[in-house]
């Protein structure tokens, strides 16, 4: 089987045009970024690389609108290494798409942590990649402000290896920071890594990300950070998820480290939004997002039950808070239909 450039295009047709529809950038441009960051070729056929696992159905995109008090902005989310079949090509392939990034973004001066990251994180021999199955890295970046976001699968060598080696890199980035320590110790007990990141727009604001599952029933309290104690949390899983119970896999747990400062910035829950976990149809979805935006005085999402019934359905719902107490939640919608 081959793809060429409008087969991939066709499955996430939907989600693009929504994104260009939102932006304040012209729609060129924001399907320009959608191409850089999937780092689709202009011409040719190739084999397809199979399912990715950014999305709960395998589809390689997500649009994130992010809402606060200051309003909504959007941005991409993409897995590049699902656009081409064989292992040995994905790391490649995602590389490429990330060196257009660099352009792209207008964050030329994060690539040096970008590319110091790559190599605390990957094997030393890139290729073959037997243990990156459904992708290697995630890129986001959005039309209408400069910024990117750089994320890759955390669990290579097993539970024990990747606590190591993310402490590693933290301590690297952070000599002095003591958080990290108890971060790690606390959590490594309950949850699993499942991808490291970092994301910004310059070297003052940049943060390194900490994605997370839990391998068994564990309370927030249990995991000993206080941030993730705050009452934001369990009112907003008390809001989505209610009394139904949920797999493990369908909550993701991330923290944000501030490097400058050597401080832990942020956290946040997502909750699948997959037919197993929530399964919300779009009324109930678009009064959910009503009610735990309006609960903290944040922007409505531009999103009606339309859209979820006809071009988008909900991959991720999150809710954020900063050290400061500042909310914010995060949309995050795939195709529709791949």
């Amino acid at each position: 089987m081959l793809d060429t450039k409008q087969k991939v295009i066709n499955r996430i047709e939907q989600l693009s045009s929504l994104a260009a529809a939102l932006s304040t950038a012209p729609a060129v441009q924001v399907l320009q970024l959608r191409d850089d960051l999937l780092a689709l070729p202009d011409d040719g056929q190739w084999s397809p690389g199979g399912l990715s696992g950014l999305n709960f159905d395998g589809s390689p995109l997500q649009y994130c609108i992010s809402s606060t008090r200051d309003g909504w902005n959007g941005r991409f989310i993409s897995d590049p290494a699902c656009i081409v079949g064989k292992p040995a090509q994905r790391y490649s392939h995602s590389y490429a798409a990330l060196q257009r990034l660099y352009e792209s973004s207008g964050s030329m001066e994060m690539k040096p942590l970008c590319e110091e990251m790559l190599d605390f994180h990957m094997p030393v021999e890139k290729e073959p990649l037997e243990e990156y199955p459904d992708g290697v890295l995630w890129l986001g970046a959005s039309p209408d402000s400069k910024g990117m976001a750089v994320y890759m699968d955390g669990r290579r060598g097993g539970h024990e290896a990747s606590w190591k080696r993310l402490g590693e890199w933290l301590h690297h980035l952070m000599p002095t920071n003591t958080e990290v320590d108890d971060f790690i110790s606390n959590v490594s007990i309950h949850g699993d890594i499942m991808s490291i990141g970092v994301e910004g727009s310059s070297m003052e604001n940049v943060r390194a990300k900490v994605y997370f599952r839990l391998n068994h029933v564990a309370a927030l309290e249990d995991l000993g950070v206080t941030l993730l104690q705050r009452k934001e949390f369990s009112d907003f899983l008390n809001d989505v998820v209610g009394n139904k119970d949920i797999q493990l896999s369908g909550l993701v747990f991330n923290l944000g480290f501030h490097i400058a400062s050597g401080k832990l910035y942020d956290a946040k829950i997502d909750v699948c939004g997959c037919s197993s976990c929530v399964a919300l149809d779009s009324g109930e979805w678009i009064q959910v997002l009503a009610h735990t935006s309006g609960k903290y005085g944040l922007a409505p999402f531009p999103i009606t039950s339309g859209v979820l019934d006809n071009e988008c359905a909900v991959s991720y719902y999150g809710v954020g808070v900063t050290r400061k107490g500042d909310v914010r939640m995060n949309l995050y919608l795939k195709n529709k239909i791949i």
